[in-house]
């Protein structure tokens, strides 16, 4: 081929060049803003830690000193109205509970041990206590709140029944307890019968509280259960008794 102006011809072939390079640049940036945009984004479920998971429920000034006890395999794990366990947590170590009872139940195995201890000092004392209502899933307090709310409704039933995932009872370290004098129900009039009275004075040398003390709604959320039994270790239960506390409130000062 015979090229006339040789000069001009390769002029145009570096400009033809340099369009070429940067249309294939173009088209390299558009194609990595669009795969850029399409990858998966890593997320990090709520569920997966309890604290975190209520972090954005309003104001949590009642709950903060629980940050380093999100755990909820730890013994003092806190877990109420603003702080819930997960749908799927089970305790590690849940034993059924051998003693006398309503109805068979379970608790962890270090409060199981305690429970037992407690109730061999009020039998020394010829009291008679028994076990109604320990360990319980996700699955039955839905059952359990969702029954309280058709008989009370909600204001009623938000007083003396946690939703699911916020009783403490699935945590394995809660125990209700009753006795004969209040026909093996849950009273509040058991806080006044001599086997309320020993639980109220008693229940701190064996590593539990009474988790909703009279007079503490606005802290705890519940109305008061003499009857409601927390394990939370012999040195803990003791410095919450001595001091009146209740645990939302040894934990915001400990």
């Amino acid at each position: 081929m015979h090229i006339q102006n040789k000069k001009r011809f390769y002029l145009m072939m570096g400009l033809l060049g340099v369009v070429i390079i940067l249309l294939g640049f173009s088209i390299a940036m558009i194609w990595s803003a669009i795969s850029s945009n399409n990858a998966p984004v890593q997320t990090t479920s709520n569920t997966a830690n309890p604290a975190a998971a209520d972090s954005t429920q309003g104001n949590r000034t009642d709950t903060t000193a629980s940050q380093a006890i999100a755990d909820p395999t730890d013994t003092l794990v806190l877990v109420n109205k603003t702080t819930s366990l997960d749908e799927d947590y089970l305790p590690p170590d849940l034993v059924w509970v051998d003693l006398p009872g309503v109805r068979e139940t379970q608790l962890r195995k270090e409060a199981a041990a305690a429970l037992e201890d407690i109730f061999a000092a009020a039998t020394a004392k010829k009291l008679s206590l028994y076990c109604c209502s320990g360990y319980r899933s996700y699955q039955t307090q839905e059952e359990l709140y969702a029954e309280n709310v058709k008989n009370y409704g909600q204001k009623e039933a938000d007083l003396v029944s946690a939703k699911p995932g916020q009783s403490e009872h699935q945590t394995g370290l809660a125990m209700d307890v009753t006795a004969e004098s209040v026909n093996f129900d849950l009273l509040e009039s058991f806080g006044q019968t001599l086997e309320g009275e020993f639980i109220k004075n008693n229940a701190h040398q064996y590593g539990f509280i009474i988790r909703y003390p009279e007079d503490k709604t606005t802290i705890t959320g519940y109305a008061y259960e003499p009857w409601h039994l927390r394990y939370v270790g012999k040195d803990v239960a003791a410095e919450i008794y001595e001091k009146k506390l209740t645990f939302e409130e040894y934990l915001k000062t400990s």
